[in-house]
């Protein structure tokens, strides 16, 4: 995304500060222009909100100028409306990070040191306060206000290791001690020493957030545990061959898996894709009729609207091209885009999609599942948008356990695309859709029925943790 050779880059403060200023009211008025949330009945308070993200990234602006303010400035817009389908980003060259010598993540309600080159200090110890704050004070304060969601626990294990990076942001000045508590409750003292982040430290880093990733694949880690990982659902071509190739193995191994002692849902890494994969492994594992059966069930009241505005209605008409060899979307795409098509041209604000899943075929009876072996779901704190839909389909089974990290949560805006920001340094994020009378409520996420809350989440010790659930 380097920026630097680029002709356009300003030179000065004031210009940084007019091309600062200049991206912020476009970010303001092409989300004002296209975000569902300028009409939706269920968020009245949406118009005020965007007024107000704009006003707090100008007020940023005028502080401070340069290339990290526009980073910073335009990260605090997206921040106030607390919606990763909505906001802009600045996609300027950061400086090298820095840190104090270590590296730490948050896990349940503590940050806990992950790794560490300081002998002192020790992997696993708690940082509990730095600069006489509390280290919670500090992630609302520092963290929160230029990246993720405060209200989602998920966020904090996400962006908990900003709060002892230096990444350049000048309305930040660095900490400068902190107390920390070693696991028989001693605490003891460090000063901060920042220096730029040696490159060899990634590698150590490399399995601090979702562990190792492991392909698409079903496995037998032990002769009656079977694990099934499914790191993405936005897959290429070998992908999606992988993910068919898993549908047969749950096909040809029924008998084994009906009898095994659990299996593992393994979404490590997943940030989401089409919902179609989760959907298929679940109609594999609890059956076809009985998954259909109990969805119908949860979304029956559901609609789906569409913003219809000029550009947004132009974007969904681009989408023709994308899925022509895709006989299904194709279909779907062309409904929507001429429904947005009618809808521009009479002056509705949205095109509402026709129901389709009727009940009729499907059977009034309750049905029952033959599997009922012990699911556990293993949950990264990053699951959203189609790996939360994969949990709404898991938890309809009560043989289902979420272990580990709260989930991350969506708001009722989706389908995203991506508009410039004037200077060509930043995208501005528009959903075109809005979910009304979605069963999964927005911001709402999902508690793990088993929190994991160690530092390490490598396959063998979270292979090791479930055996150990009676």
């Amino acid at each position: 995304m380097g920026f630097a050779n680029s002709a356009v880059l300003p030179k000065t403060d004031k210009q940084w500060e007019t091309v600062t200023e200049n991206d912020i009211r476009a970010a303001y008025s092409i989300t004002a222009k296209n975000h569902p949330g300028m009409f939706d009945v269920n968020n009245i308070s949406f118009p005020d909100l965007l007024k107000q993200a704009k006003a707090e990234a100008l007020a940023l602006s005028k502080q401070m100028s340069g290339p990290q303010a526009h980073a910073a400035a335009i990260a605090r817009f997206s921040t106030v409306l607390q919606d990763g389908h909505a906001g802009a980003f600045s996609s300027i060259d950061r400086p090298a990070r820095r840190w104090p010598g270590f590296s730490a993540l948050w896990r349940g309600d503590a940050l806990k040191v992950y790794y560490s080159e300081i002998s002192t200090i020790k992997k696993g110890d708690i940082v509990s306060q730095c600069d006489g704050q509390s280290t919670e004070a500090l992630m609302r304060k520092r963290v929160f206000k230029f990246h993720g969601q405060v209200a989602q626990p998920g966020h904090w294990w996400q962006q908990g290791w900003r709060l002892l990076t230096d990444v350049g942001n000048p309305f930040l000045v660095p900490l400068k001690e902190c107390e920390f508590v070693k696991p028989n409750g001693n605490t003891y003292k460090q000063v901060l020493n920042w220096s730029v982040r040696p490159k060899s430290v990634s590698k150590h880093l490399e399995n601090a957030y979702n562990g190792d990733e492991l392909p698409i694949d079903l496995i037998w880690p032990e002769k009656n545990i079977a694990w099934i990982a499914m790191p993405s659902f936005s897959v290429n071509d070998k992908q999606a061959a992988d993910y068919k190739k898993v549908f047969e193995k749950i096909q040809q191994q029924r008998s084994k898996l009906l009898t095994a002692k659990a299996v593992v849902l393994d979404l490590r890494h997943n940030q989401g894709g089409s919902s179609y994969w989760s959907s298929q492994i679940a109609k594999e594992l609890w059956g076809k009729k009985v998954v259909e059966q109990k969805t119908a069930g949860t979304t029956q009241n559901e609609q789906v609207w569409w913003r219809a505005s000029k550009d947004n209605t132009d974007y969904v008409e681009s989408l023709l091209d994308v899925v022509k060899d895709q006989p299904e979307l194709l279909k779907i795409v062309k409904t929507v885009a001429a429904g947005m098509a009618l809808s521009l041209k009479s002056g509705d604000p949205f095109y509402v999609e026709q129901e389709t899943n009727t009940l009729n075929n499907i059977p009034q009876k309750p049905l029952t599942s033959d599997f009922k072996t012990k699911v556990f779901v293993i949950v990264p704190p990053q699951c959203a948008s189609a790996c939360l839909d994969a949990l709404d389909k898991f938890k309809l089974f009560e043989n289902t356990t979420l272990f580990g990290a709260p989930s991350s949560a969506d708001s009722m805006y989706m389908e995203v695309r991506l508009a410039d920001l004037p200077s060509g340094l930043g995208k501005v994020v528009v959903p075109n859709k809005v979910y009304v009378n979605r069963a999964r409520g927005a911001g709402d996420f999902y508690k793990p029925d088993i929190a994991y809350n160690g530092v390490d989440w490598t396959t063998n010790i979270l292979l090791d943790q479930i055996k150990r659930i009676p």
